[in-house]
């Protein structure tokens, strides 16, 4: 019998040569030499064992301002060493942003939620990412090391890919939290309860008049159903200036459903994604509702 060639996916990690720099202006010169900055590592080790690259890591388990996380004036800023299960566990955080609290908990296992990073998630830039939604409605920025601020929304290009410059890393992400009468929610569908990626997605943020009925403002955020996270503007827009009813909803979810551009594949139909985010945006509003009912 003839024989054929085959590339065989490796079992373990190639040899790595790891730095654990203690200031950021050091971190950046092992990235300018190669070095991938490893927070929690969930995707790139994954990376690393796969297609047996990177081979250098700079650990940033050791520089203390990228492990900030606090808040000011309703802003939040986390750092790239915040993990998830330290998002969830804070009970200010999870008053201040319930959709991101939504989405990170549904992120991989309890162990890969306690290693994983909020910026690791936004780094990776899948279509997919359970936060990119929820820190949208947020209006989220990032910050790099080069003082650069990007919206979220402009620093999102293409699937796996960022507006990140060769050298750059990120260092934080702010969000801005809840005011009075606001709430959000993130709602997404998968196969599977856990362990999976999300086949459609939608985070909501509406803000109410003081009557608690008519609604002020709302962001509305896609994913999995475009080429990355993004914003529905319209539909958000088409709920402003009057009350939640089902009428409203429903015209909302349609727009919703109108304006993104998902793809058919393996998990999922075009039009089948488009189906989910009608249902999506009418479950997630019902949530809301339900949100508001306990506020004091």
């Amino acid at each position: 019998m003839g024989s054929s060639a085959s590339t065989i996916r490796p079992t373990q990690l190639p040899d790595l040569e790891l730095f654990w720099p203690t200031h950021i202006d050091e971190l950046i010169e092992h990235i300018k030499g190669g070095a991938k900055l490893l927070a929690g590592g969930t995707d790139l080790l994954l990376q690393a064992r796969n297609q047996g690259q990177p081979q250098k890591l700079a650990w940033i388990g050791n520089i203390e301002s990228m492990h900030n996380f606090a808040e000011q004036d309703e802003q939040w800023q986390v750092g790239a060493g915040i993990s998830l299960g330290k998002l969830i566990s804070n009970a200010a955080f999870r008053r201040a942003a319930p959709a991101i609290v939504d989405a990170a908990q549904l992120v991989g296992s309890v162990q890969i939620r306690n290693q994983a990073t909020l910026l690791g998630n936004i780094c990776s830039a899948s279509p997919a990412g359970d936060t990119l939604p929820a820190l949208l409605v947020h209006e989220a920025e990032v910050e790099t090391a080069k003082s650069h601020s990007l919206l979220l929304d402009d620093f999102l290009i293409a699937p796996g890919q960022t507006a990140l410059a060769p050298g750059d890393i990120l260092l934080s992400v702010s969000l801005r939290g809840l005011r009075a009468n606001e709430i959000s929610c993130y709602y997404r569908h998968t196969e599977r309860k856990a362990l999976d990626l999300a086949v459609a997605s939608v985070a909501i943020r509406l803000s109410f008049e003081d009557d608690g009925c008519t609604i002020a403002a709302a962001r509305i955020a896609l994913g999995a159903v475009g080429p990355t996270a993004m914003l529905a503007k319209q539909a958000a827009e088409s709920l402003v200036g009057q009350p939640l009813t089902k009428k409203s909803i429903a015209n909302c979810a349609t727009i919703a459903a109108e304006i993104c551009n998902p793809i058919s594949d393996f998990r999922a139909s075009a039009d089948y994604r488009r189906l989910l985010i009608r249902v999506l945006v009418g479950d997630v509003i019902n949530q809301i509702e339900k949100r508001v009912q306990l506020l004091p």
